[in-house]
């Protein structure tokens, strides 16, 4: 037993098979890369290029150093991926790249150079006029050194010598002869028999040229003597070369040859054909288990390319859900460059049933169509929830070839098309759109949604009794989010021809609310319901269903379809708080409460101009909320461009202003301003910067920014300015003057003129001044004004205590009117 249990162990510790490791470098040289793998010994492996892929297959699996090829950097050679389950390795090149590989040994090496250049020949220097060098065999046997004389060195470099001058070839130092063999790579070039060519040994990369054989006499210019005196033959050579410059005619300089271009990469293969008819199959059970069967069965590429089948069919079924997953799956397959196009045109087509608000990256939109009729199909798809205009052009076609669709992927497609027609408001797109569902008459139009948006034609054609006919049909399924939308409506339409009262709405939409919880009608009945709950001047419940639909959002279609909502009922709300007396609170709960989910709802659909938060901006200053109000205000302003930016920093400039921020207004104006400005808006900033000037006790810059300016509120600013400035007699005539400019004087400005008339010691002046004004001033803050400017009685001696009290009235009265200034 004891033996037995032994020998089990023994076997059992015995490793199973294991896969054999390949060792791998990488390198780039002057005009080529190069990726030697060694490999087990028998394997014999194989490079094949297909297209831009570099594909390399062994019989059996191997462990392939994807970390090292990765972390080495190539400018020919990336993306190493295995497949096949080891059995391949695959690194993308060049398109077009010229490929040599051979075996040395165990070693597969692989040279990948650039592509061809039009119009020079390979090895060429760039001219197209150089033949190709003569490819040979560097032997290790040193070539015979010829005595080279400086007379013939000279010759043939000089650049006026004779255009029969003979090329010469010098022989290599041994240093870098042994530095050419070696770059060559191990075993290339040595040979055994010195004698005798080398028949086994690789011939060099053909990337590469090669300098011609020694013994060919090809280029080789003929012995030449040794010359005796080295320093004598160089002097007489450069000497004899000067003489002949000197003689010569100055020459331009010869032009620079020009750089080919380099090629451009391809452009990506056009979209084919779908066949979706035959991708869903005539029996979904059987179609189904028949692609799944196939998936379990196939391995390597085959496995990829049946994922991809199954991928079609969940997409001419219309199962967007399914169809993303099958997506992630196969993109965890590692499949090559051709399957990968596959794929991303199938995920743009999903993304475009999922009606995604950014198409600029899909590529049914960023190629052209051409004639291809499902192009024209995914394109106006793609386009139509966010640009209409453009998905339209190719409407025609995209109709006509969606009657050969299969039907639920049909019914998806025509319906985000006639939302895209009814929310742009396009009647005739509508129609030839209801007239396709019309004709196909599918099952998938049978929940109320051709009905629906029937009815909505009709309200586009001005028919509210045919919209409501259609409406009601619809609403009698009760089922689908089409028959619901279609009650909402119904209640809308009626409400606005005066067949249902307010309260009424207001419950049968509860009724809905209630009743229809979890899908995209829920947005449009709560909807609904906030905007009939702000005209009844319910502004908390109001408020409160907008903050509901704020926690709806997301990136979805469904989170859009709530955005638009959100943006109906903030629209009524802001409507019936304008309408409502200043001094609430609702303004500042709606911008403290749900400050967020205003920005969302007045981004895209509100323009650049933030016309909603502008909105709420104007009711919180009208109330007393500034703080709130200028924080507003501070995004718009930073978030605009051009004159909208100059006009929203005036806005803001009055806002800070009037909070007694004036040092924070001018600096607005300053970053908000140039010189391109409607002259209207210019003289309102300048009057902004006058007034936060005054306010921040810059007098005499004040009433230099005035200068050129007319108008009633520059002259109001200029007699303020001349008050703070102790000009009082210039001030009272600015302020009994402002009534020319055909402005009616305030209280403030009345208050003023007697307070200057009273410093500037015109006694008579604030008799009559009192007689005329007493009755404008009486029911304002100034209405004691008169009784303690008056002057004391002419009989009796003056006394000092009297004057004493004048001027600590006047001061006080001073004072006062400063902090009053701007002030309600």
């Amino acid at each position: 037993m004891t033996v037995g249990s032994t020998l089990v162990l023994a076997l059992l510790s015995v490793p199973g098979p294991a896969q054999a490791a390949v060792r791998a470098q990488l390198g780039d040289h002057g005009d080529y890369s190069r990726l030697v793998l060694s490999v087990p010994k028998g394997v014999e492996p194989v490079a094949v290029v297909d297209g831009c892929v570099l594909r390399i297959g062994v019989p059996d699996p191997l462990r392939w150093p994807l970390a090292s090829l990765r972390d080495s950097f190539s400018r020919r050679l990336s993306d190493f991926v295995t497949a096949d389950g080891g059995r391949s390795l695959t690194a993308t090149v060049p398109c077009g790249a010229r490929v040599a590989s051979f075996m040395e040994r165990r070693n597969l090496i692989v040279d990948v150079g650039g592509p061809p250049v039009p119009g020079v020949k390979p090895g060429g220097t760039g001219d197209g006029a150089v033949e190709v060098q003569p490819e040979v065999v560097i032997t290790a046997a040193p070539p015979p050194v010829v005595p080279v004389g400086v007379a013939g060195v000279v010759e043939t470099l000089n650049p006026i010598g004779t255009a029969n001058a003979a090329a010469m070839t010098l022989p290599l130092p041994p240093r870098e002869r042994e530095g050419a063999q070696a770059q060559l790579g191990k075993g290339e070039g040595e040979c055994k028999n010195q004698g005798a060519p080398c028949a086994d040994s690789p011939s060099p990369s053909p990337l590469r040229g090669s300098p011609p054989s020694p013994g060919t006499g090809e280029g080789i210019s003929p012995p030449l003597p040794v010359v005796a005196s080295l320093e004598g033959e160089v002097r007489d050579s450069i000497q004899q070369t000067l003489r002949q410059l000197e003689r010569m005619p100055e020459r331009s300089a010869k032009p620079v040859p020009q750089a080919a271009e380099p090629p451009k990469p391809p452009a990506p293969p056009p979209i084919g054909a779908m066949d979706l008819a035959g991708w869903a199959g005539d029996d979904f059970n059987r179609t189904r288990e028949a692609l799944q069967a196939a998936l379990d069965t196939a391995q390597g590429r085959a496995r990829i390319e049946a994922q991809i089948a199954l991928v079609r069919f969940l997409l001419a079924r219309a199962m967007d859900e399914e169809g993303r997953a099958a997506l992630e799956t196969a993109a965890s397959l590692s499949p090559a460059p051709d399957q990968r196009y596959a794929l991303r045109i199938l995920g743009d087509a999903f993304r475009a049933l999922d009606r995604e608000d950014a198409p600029d990256d899909n590529l049914f939109v960023q190629q052209p169509a051409g004639t291809m009729p499902d192009h024209h199909v995914w394109r106006s798809v793609a386009l139509a929830p966010t640009r209409w205009a453009t998905a339209k052009e190719g409407l025609p076609v995209a109709l006509r070839r969606l009657l050969d669709y299969p039907a639920d992927l049909r019914s998806r497609l025509l319906t985000t098309l006639a939302a895209a027609a009814d929310g742009a408001g396009d009647s005739a797109a509508l129609n030839l759109i209801v007239l396709e569902m019309i004709t196909v008459d599918s099952k998938g139009m049978a929940d109320g949604r051709l009905d629906y948006f029937r009815g909505r034609l009709a309200e586009l054609k001005a028919t509210p009794d045919a919209a409501l006919e259609r409406y009601d049909a619809a609403a009698t399924l009760r089922r689908g989010p089409f028959a619901r939308r279609a009650e909402v409506r119904a209640i809308e339409l009626r409400r606005g021809l005066g067949r249902l009262d307010e309260d009424g709405a207001i419950a049968a939409l509860e009724a809905l609310r209630f009743a229809w919880r979890g899908d995209d009608i829920e947005t449009d009945a709560l909807a609904a319901l906030g905007g009939a709950y702000a005209r009844s001047g319910r502004t908390d419940a109001a408020l409160d269903i907008f903050g509901l639909l704020g926690r709806r959002f997301g990136a979805t279609a469904r989170g859009r379809d709530a955005l638009a909502a959100g943006r109906t009922l903030l629209v009524a709300v802001l409507d019936r708080l304008e309408q409502s007396p200043p001094g609430g609170l609702y303004a500042l709960a709606l911008q403290a409460r749900h400050g967020r989910l205003v920005t969302l709802v007045d981004g895209p659909d509100g323009g650049p101009d933030g016309r909603l938060r502008l909105q709420l901006a104007t009711l919180l200053l009208r109330d007393g909320y500034g703080l709130e109000a200028t924080r507003i205000l501070h995004a718009l302003t930073e978030g605009a461009t051009g004159p909208r930016r100059a006009e929203l920093g005036a806005t803001l400039a009055r806002a800070l202003i009037d909070g007694g921020r004036e040092g924070e207004a001018l600096d607005v104006l300053t970053r908000t301003g140039n010189s391109e400005l409607d002259p209207a808006l210019a003289e309102r900033r300048a009057l902004l910067r006058a007034d936060a000037l005054l306010g921040d006790g810059d007098t005499v810059r004040a009433l230099d920014a005035l200068r050129g300016l007319s108008g009633a509120e520059a002259a109001r600013l200029r007699a303020e300015g001349l008050f703070a400035a102790g000009e009082w007699r210039a001030a009272r005539n600015a302020f009994a003057e402002l009534a020319a400019t055909g402005a009616e004087p305030t209280a403030d400005d009345l208050a003023l003129q007697g307070l200057s008339a009273y410093l500037a010691g015109d006694a008579e002046g604030l008799r009559g001044f009192g007689e005329a004004q007493r009755a404008r001033l009486a029911g304002t803050r100034w209405a004691g004004l008169l009784d303690a400017l008056a002057p004391p009685p002419a009989d009796g001696p003056l006394r000092a205590e009297a004057v004493e009290r004048d001027l600590a009235a006047a001061g006080a009265l001073d004072r006062l009117a400063r902090a009053w200034r701007g002030k309600p």
